[in-house]
């Protein structure tokens, strides 16, 4: 597919897509000692989001959601590819979010927004084609990439009655349907990773080959995979294929959490780890750790210290922007 990029994506002085920016040339907007070099105390969680963040290059349109995406895509805002667009379906195109949020309904996804539309704007020019990267999350996928966020039923359990209840496709199936390409981020858990999807929310490559552009579909589908483990990419027939273990991590390790006969890339490499500006930066803007770390901290104090603390950081984030 021909890559898509709209007016403002453009440098015009030079009549070409800004460059995506990387070592010494970032500038780091939170204040941390020696920003360049690699970070020493990450998680794998913070190394999910990074390796995401990376897959938004610098002037694209991003279409993306709340938790681990939305973090992903200030991150990479804010460092690599500040010319990028975050889009959020609640209607905002261009702002720059200090942290996450807890639903696409929360306003401070709109701050610094070039302009607020509505989903249905939003939705109709993702069918349009307009978006060129969307990063979304799943319960399950499989080895062509579909995805399941709605249901896991196993067993003796349905539809109706499933074992499990998970979110729901939210822009998901719109995302992975009509962007250039999806990011999938999720845990990597054999029993997520799987032959046989109980639900199929959203289409990657179908049953591969040329299955998409069969049924229509105007997106190039899922182009990369990030998990706590790996990163995979998928091959000429849509199949996924390993393309980087994380540090510590086998590719034997990866295959056990894996349901079918993983392909592994013959160029198969280490993900490249965090700088400490990036860590910065991704813990100022979840700074209770509400998302990166699970921890429960928020559960642990009262309202108005956690309100404060994530104020007072999101403030210092802002301000040295």
């Amino acid at each position: 597919m021909t890559s898509r990029q709209p007016p403002s994506a453009v440098d015009e002085t030079e009549g070409r897509t800004p460059e995506t920016l990387s070592g010494a040339d970032i500038d780091y907007p939170v204040e941390v000692d020696r920003p360049h070099e690699t970070a020493e105390d990450y998680s794998l969680t913070e190394l999910l989001a990074v390796s995401a963040a990376h897959e938004i290059e610098n002037g694209e349109l991003a279409f993306i959601g709340v938790g681990m995406s939305l973090i992903s895509g200030i991150l990479a805002k804010h460092t690599r590819s500040p010319d990028c667009q975050l889009v959020t379906e609640s209607g905002y195109v261009g702002s720059r979010p200090p942290g996450v949020v807890q639903s696409i309904s929360d306003t401070v996804l709109g701050v610094d927004a070039l302009f607020a539309s509505n989903q249905f704007q939003i939705f109709t020019d993702n069918q349009r084609g307009l978006f060129d990267v969307g990063i979304i999350g799943a319960g399950q996928i499989d080895r062509y990439g579909n995805t399941n966020s709605t249901v896991v039923t196993g067993g003796d359990a349905t539809y109706d009655r499933p074992k499990v209840r998970l979110p729901g496709s939210g822009g998901s199936n719109d995302i992975m349907t009509s962007c250039g390409r999806s990011v999938v981020m999720m845990r990597q858990d054999e029993r997520a990773f799987t032959t046989d999807l109980d639900y199929r929310t959203a289409p990657g490559h179908l049953d591969g080959g040329d299955a998409r552009d069969r049924a229509g579909f105007r997106g190039d589908g899922p182009s990369a995979v990030i998990t706590d483990m790996a990163i995979f990419r998928f091959d000429d027939d849509g199949e996924m294929v390993l393309s980087a273990t994380h540090p510590g991590v086998s590719v034997d390790d990866v295959r056990s959490e894996v349901q079918w006969d993983l392909q592994v890339a013959d160029d198969a490499s280490t993900t490249p780890e965090p700088t400490r500006g990036e860590l910065a930066v991704l813990r100022a803007i979840d700074p209770t750790d509400t998302v990166l770390r699970g921890s429960d901290y928020i559960y642990e104090v009262g309202f108005e210290e956690w309100s404060e603390r994530v104020m007072e950081q999101w403030k210092t984030f802002q301000d040295t922007q």
